[in-house]
């Protein structure tokens, strides 16, 4: 029997005139998404599909496409790129609708200059269409889903979720390590609570790798993960788990621009999703963040010492969920890991990651340097008469989050933030925080 062929399931253009090139699921890019299609009684409504095939093309076209050098971006003063992407979609008319509502999301979280097309996709030929008819549901109805990626931020809140309700665990991964902890991580914290947590998985992997390492797709790959967890089972809302310094994500440097610091879950990306989703569902759709105005160490300290256990197998360091990190320790010196650090002692947690071997200290690191430089511009915005005018000034990307939080939450989140480096720095200055040989903090 002659093998099937595999459609194409999406065309892309580097540069808008360049020569057009095909990809398709099975050969270029794996979505798999079994534990969902498996555990409904009917199939992932249409939209709910298209949005999450939209998002994995976008992503794998995003790793393929190589931006521009750090000289050329210096030269031209912009590392974006235009690009042409054709997606074969269940509902080609409601997305031509939208293009311009989704290039605007997907222009602010790359700096890219997206044309987008769309063409009728063949019944039962998208990877999210199931292969059979499940014969029960699973899936609880109108749970809203909570995103979790297997960090720190989203076990925290998976577990304060926990302590409420039942809830659905949606979770992306993709290579087997980044699997094993988020799987890691939901045990141990449905060991410690009543109430039962249903994972949900997406794989999602390129099978001949990508050129481009800056990702800044992630965040609408993550959203539309749990916003079609959300559609299929009959629910208007979702819930994310992200602080507000890490959803806000102000430049270290001057030198950072746009979206070169990652804009995965800003206020601004979640308030243009909702823009997006209500849209093309005809209803309203709704994205909660309910720790968009705490800092890392504030969210950490609203969850009982009982899910530390589980709260030690989380990864939050850029590279740690790399499979070619040997026994894949994380780096410690990488903002991500810092900013961990910096909130486990700002939590009262010392000893949350004494068995951590971190692979580098943390002194001396540029990402450290960085980390307080800012903390520094951001100290003497705040000592100043008008803290929220000086931030403006001095930050003025923050502009980007001020619809979406008073001026008031925003100036007590950084007063707090900056609050907690000076209790760390004093720390490690006299020896009581941050022990680099034990690799702990």
């Amino acid at each position: 029997m002659a093998a099937r062929s595999v459609p194409r399931s999406a065309r892309f253009n580097r540069g808008i005139d360049g020569p057009a090139e095909e990809l398709s699921f099975g050969n270029d890019i794996v979505l798999d998404g079994r534990t969902m299609t498996d555990g409904l009684v009917d199939a992932i409504p249409p939209l709910a599909s298209d949005l999450l095939e939209i998002a994995t093309v976008a992503y794998a076209v995003d790793r393929i496409i190589s931006r521009p050098t750090e000289r050329e971006a210096e030269r031209v003063g912009d590392w974006g790129r235009d690009i042409r992407l054709e997606v074969a979609v269940r509902e080609p008319d409601v997305w031509r609708r939208n293009s311009d509502t989704l290039g605007t999301l997907l222009n602010w979280l790359t700096d890219d200059r997206w044309r987008l097309e769309f063409i009728q996709l063949k019944s039962g030929d998208g990877p999210l269409d199931p292969s059979q008819s499940p014969l029960f549901d699973i899936l609880p109805c109108g749970i809203p889903p909570v995103l979790f990626s297997g960090g720190l931020d989203s076990a925290c809140g998976l577990f304060l979720n926990l302590t409420k309700a039942d809830s659905v665990a949606v979770s992306v991964d993709t290579n087997t390590w980044m699997h094993h902890v988020q799987r890691g991580v939901i045990a141990s914290l449905a060991s410690v609570t009543s109430r039962a947590v249903v994972p949900l998985r997406y794989r999602v992997n390129l099978p001949r790798g990508g050129a481009e390492s800056s990702q800044r797709t992630r965040g609408l790959l993550f959203l539309s993960a749990g916003v079609s967890a959300a559609l299929a089972t009959r629910c208007n809302q979702m819930i994310i788990s992200e602080n507000g310094i890490g959803s806000i994500n102000l430049p270290y440097v001057r030198s950072q621009l746009g979206a070169q610091a990652t804009r995965s879950m800003h206020p601004n990306t979640i308030a243009l999703m909702e823009v997006l989703v209500s849209r093309v569902i005809g209803s309203s759709f709704e994205i909660l963040a309910p720790y968009r105005a705490l800092t890392k160490a504030e969210l950490l300290a609203k969850v009982p010492q009982e899910a530390d256990v589980a709260l030690t197998k989380t990864v939050s360091c850029d590279t740690g969920f790399a499979a070619r990190v040997t026994n894949h320790s994380p780096c410690g010196r990488c903002t991500s890991c810092l900013l961990r650090r910096q909130s486990i002692y700002g939590a009262g947690r010392h000893r949350l990651d004494a068995g951590v071997e971190y692979r580098y200290p943390a002194a001396g690191s540029v990402a450290m340097s960085s980390m307080l430089w800012q903390v520094m511009r951001l100290r003497e915005c705040l000592a100043s008469g008008d803290p929220w005018q000086s931030l403006a000034e001095e930050f003025p990307e923050i502009l980007f989050a001020e619809p979406h939080m008073t001026a008031r939450e925003i100036v007590r989140l950084y007063q707090c933030y900056t609050d907690e480096w000076d209790q760390l720095v004093q720390a490690v200055s006299v020896g009581r925080a941050w022990s680099y040989e034990k690799g702990g903090v």
